[in-house]
Formats: C-alpha cells, structure tokens, sequence
C-alpha cells in the first residue's frame, strides 16, 4: 500500500508526531510505501492566535498542497494525525475530491473540545461534549485564551460538521481507547466509523525485574498540573516508609519538586533524562505512577511500563485505567485524591510479593495489546477496509 501521511506540528512537544513517525517506520517495515506532508507550528510561521485559528476553518493554501502530493505519489489512503489549527478539515474533502479515503488518529479531543484536551479550570470539563456549536468554548476562551481564537476554531468545527466532513468525507476515525470512542459517539459522531487502535512501543526484550536493592517507585512525565504531579507530591507525605520516590521530567511545576526532594530523603528528583535512562528507571520501579488528571490519550509511558513488565498504580479515568485495572496490570485510585494514591502506595510498600506477581500480567498485558506487530496489523487492516470500502462506492 503506498500511505500519505498528514500532520500539523505544534509548539509544545507531544506525541502525536512521535506515533506518526514510528507507525511510518513500522509500514515501511512491512513493505509499505509511505509519504508525509508536514505543517510547522504556527507560532514558527510567525501567525498569531487568531490567523492560525482561522486557517483552521478552511487552508486553501494545504489543501493545494495536500493536493499536488496526492496527484505525485498516488496514495492508496491519507492518514491524518493532526489537522488543526493549520491543515484544517478542509485536507478530508480534498483527498476525497481526488478519490483517496481517509482515515485520522484523535491524539486528543479536538473534534469534541476547541481546548483538545476536556480540562478546564483544574477540573475535567464537558461542557461542548454533545453540542454541535461549542459555545462554552468561546465563552471560556479555550483555545489559546482568546476570543477571536476560539471563536475562530469553533466555527471551523460547526462548519465542517454541517457540511459533512466530518460524517462523509472522513472513511475512519482511529480512536486510542474505548473511552475515547465512547466520547466521541456521545458528541455525535457515528459509532461504526470509529476503530478503537491503541499505540505501540518496541519491544525491549525479557523483562529483568525491579532493584531489590533500593526500592523505588517511579514517575516519568511532564511536570504539569493536569499530570498529577502536587497529587502524588501530597500523598507521597503519607506512604509509609519503604520506597524511595524518583521522579524524572521537567516542566512548570519544577520548583514545587525540586523543593521536596530538597526536604524529604525519600524522594528522588532526576530533572529531564534520556530515553534510554527512563526505560532503564521504568524497567528497574516496583511500579510506575500516572497519576494524570485529564483524558490523556493513552499515555506512551503507560505502554513502555508494561513492556517492562512494570505494573501499574494510575488515577481512576477511564482512558488511562480500563486496560490496567482488567488486565491486573496494576490499581487505579480515585483521580485528584492524595489520601486515596497514598493508599494505593502503601500497598506497593507493604505487599512486595503481590506487586512483585502482577509484573508477569504487565508483560502479558503489553503483549496481547501493544506491540509493533500488532500494531501495524491493526493499521493494515483499516487501511484497507477503507480502501475496500472505497472501492465499492
């Protein structure tokens, strides 16, 4: 299959474009040919807030582009990753103007929510879910915190919905998780053209097991509010002794862990660490904290966790624990609730054993649901229902 890849680079750094590149190598691994069309963020080209969002209503200049590289490389399909603010929807319509279906990941909840992300004011929010005009969005300025901005995207979002692109123009939307899904039939869109596909990371081999030697138990993330970071700080006051808490990121709320780390021996603060030294942190935790407050797309750290055969203790929000809490791959405790993590932890501390035996049900768990092969089985499957699909309208 010869697959055109689509994305919409931001300014902040996430995971978007790290799954677009790894799902690259993996179809050009199975023989597939792949092509990428790449918008730099906004901000590089100079935009503010208001043009950026409104290009977001309809780029004539993209879809042109987009255009020009369909009529070149001849792809069998379009994935698109992320088609705001810059590619806007308007990509849908052109690949189906020239008879190429179209499949897009939803990385994060921009088609429900101008934020993308359901949080609002230190609280998940669903206030657009369910609305085709999402007012509340422009009355709460969610997007980049303007007026004209969220003004600006909300049309977009309006417009594309009434004019189908949503419901026609796109073959199949790639939903991470069954909650994800689930949101996404709530806010209108048609259950039977959504496929829930999670990510993949590679394998790092056997599992080797945890430091015996100094236990510890492991936070790997961006040090952000919506991450959790002052909930596992609070509860960490609680745990009994034990465990050493090492904590490696970087972000906002640097200062509040540098600060405890500074005055309790029992926390470990790493700063910004490579790749190789967080698998080799994750791999060597008793277990892994996700401690996120938002509807985090399946998180990439909660699947190199149980690659390692790491379990698992996560906050209770469907997106993140589903998996985790069936597969035994580790507990869930009730989001934003120090008391109910620092329960949770005392566990970890007091049952090694137990902890111990769920690492064989992580391994299991990443094996049967999140590995390369799997993957790209997966990708090869919808690519060609769409295509099928395609074929025979």
């Amino acid at each position: 299959m010869r697959i055109l890849q689509l994305h919409n680079d931001h300014q902040s750094l996430g995971g978007a474009p790290q799954v677009m590149d790894h799902e690259a190598a993996l179809l050009r691994g199975a023989g597939h040919s792949v092509e990428q069309y790449r918008l730099p963020p906004a901000e590089e080209l100079g935009l503010s807030g208001i043009r950026a969002a409104a290009k977001s209503v309809w780029n004539v200049e993209a879809s042109r582009e987009v255009a020009r590289m369909i009529k070149d490389f001849r792809p069998d399909v379009a994935h698109v990753h992320t088609p705001f603010p810059l590619l806007s929807p308007a990509v849908f319509r052109t690949a189906a103007r020239l008879g190429v279906p179209t499949v897009t990941t939803l990385h994060s909840y921009r088609y429900s929510c101008i934020a993308a992300t359901c949080f609002r004011d230190g609280h998940v929010c669903e206030d657009c879910v369910g609305k085709i005009l999402k007012l509340p969005g422009i009355r709460h300025r969610c997007y980049h915190d303007g007026l004209g901005a969220s003004t600006a995207l909300t049309t977009s979002l309006l417009l594309h919905r009434g004019l189908g692109t949503l419901h026609h123009k796109i073959d199949k939307f790639i939903s991470l998780t069954g909650f994800g899904k689930r949101l996404l039939v709530r806010d209108g869109l048609p259950a039977e053209k959504i496929t829930v596909k999670p990510n993949s990371v590679a394998d790092p081999g056997p599992p080797t097991g945890p430091d015996e030697v100094k236990p510890y138990v492991a936070f790997a993330g961006r040090l952000l509010e919506v991450k959790g970071v002052e909930t596992m700080l609070r509860a960490w006051r609680d745990v009994p002794a034990g465990l050493t808490l090492k904590i490696a990121g970087d972000g906002p709320l640097r200062p509040l862990v540098e600060e405890r780390a500074a005055v309790d021996a029992s926390i470990e603060y790493l700063g910004w660490v490579s790749e190789e030294d967080v698998g080799a942190l994750i791999a060597g935790a008793r277990c892994l904290i996700v401690p996120s407050e938002w509807y985090e797309g399946l998180p990439l750290v909660v699947l190199r966790s149980l690659s390692y055969g790491t379990p698992l203790v996560v906050s209770d929000l469907e997106n993140i624990c589903e998996d985790v809490v069936a597969d035994d791959a580790g507990v869930a405790f009730t989001v934003g609730d120090p008391a109910s993590l620092a329960t949770a932890l005392g566990d970890v501390v007091a049952d090694r054993q137990g902890w111990l035996s769920r690492r064989e049900r992580a391994r299991a768990s990443y094996m049967k649901r999140y590995t390369p092969d799997a993957d790209v089985a997966r990708l090869e499957s919808i690519y060609a229902e769409v295509i099928d699909a395609r074929g025979r309208g």
